[in-house]
């Protein structure tokens, strides 16, 4: 669950390489990812952990000399965990102090290298400020992007207006991106498809791209809408690397393919069964199902 839901959002990622170390493993010695020392450090910081039956463990930040300093659950949301890592760092400041790169990157960046190391540190305002004051096409489309995240899709529009005439490819490629995820959260399904349904595997954010076809797919309210979203999410995940839009899209596939709301959904078999082989997942439909 956590891998498709907050580990998958950009906003937890961006905040987690900044200034955490992230830790996978399996409680059980006999998991695929057991880590015996790292089980070790969890059950000292929550004994209950180490029986032979546990309720599904929350996510829990750890001192390296084993401090608790915070707990969420493995169902919380995006916003929820983002809070929560926030909180910690807001805390501790000890752990939140500049390098001596992002030094440099304060003082003299340029507007998208400030802009992203602000976003990446909680300010996000100042961010989209520093953005706005830009007359570059880059500048406009990382607007956008940033307000997308926000789901600020008044921002959006107006920032992916000032993308105009000629800019370089991969400029554009993102800018169709962008006007993609408008269009899907307008209830636009074909204008979303027009911009990247003809997107290649060679193409970057090649998987980000068939994530969000399917979701147009599925919003065409239909029969054949929900088939073809699910066969476009089922392609994506047997021709790609696992990457946070592949976790996005098994999440998708598993809860529409069962009818599921979320709530105590297991993929047992059949057309219930999550491509990736994942055993449920359990606590709140995905968010962008509903996008708006």
């Amino acid at each position: 669950m956590l891998r498709a839901g907050p580990f998958s959002d950009e906003r937890v990622i961006r905040t987690i390489n900044r200034r955490f170390v992230p830790l996978y493993f399996d409680l059980s010695p006999a998991g695929a990812a057991a880590d015996g020392l790292a089980r070790q450090l969890v059950v000292k910081v929550k004994p209950a952990l180490g029986g032979p039956a546990v309720e599904t463990p929350p996510l829990l930040v750890v001192t390296p000399g084993g401090a608790l300093l915070s707990e969420t659950s493995n169902y919380a949301s995006e916003d929820e965990l983002l809070s929560a890592l926030r909180a910690v760092l807001k805390s501790h400041p000890e752990w939140n102090e500049p390098g001596e790169e992002e030094r440099k990157l304060a003082t003299s960046g340029t507007p998208i290298e400030r802009a992203n190391l602000l976003f990446d540190l909680g300010d996000e305002a100042a961010a989209r400020t520093l953005l706005k004051e830009s007359s570059d096409a880059d500048a406009a489309v990382l607007l956008a992007h940033f307000c997308r995240l926000a789901r600020d899709w008044e921002g959006v529009e107006q920032a992916l207006a000032r993308v105009k005439g000629a800019v370089p490819a991969g400029v554009e490629r993102d800018a169709q991106l962008e006007r993609a995820w408008l269009a899907y959260a307008r209830r636009d399904a074909a204008g979303a498809i027009a911009e990247i349904g003809k997107w290649t595997k060679e193409s970057p954010r090649y998987s980000e791209a068939r994530y969000v076809v399917g979701l147009a797919q599925l919003r065409r309210d239909s029969r054949r809408g929900k088939l073809e979203a699910l066969a476009t999410w089922k392609a994506l995940i047997d021709c790609c690397s696992q990457d946070p839009w592949v976790y996005r899209a098994d999440w998708a596939y598993t809860q529409v393919a069962s009818g599921s709301d979320g709530h105590g959904d297991f993929s047992t078999g059949g057309e219930r069964i999550s491509p990736l082989g994942r055993i449920g997942y359990m606590g709140r439909r995905n968010p962008d199902l509903d996008l708006r």
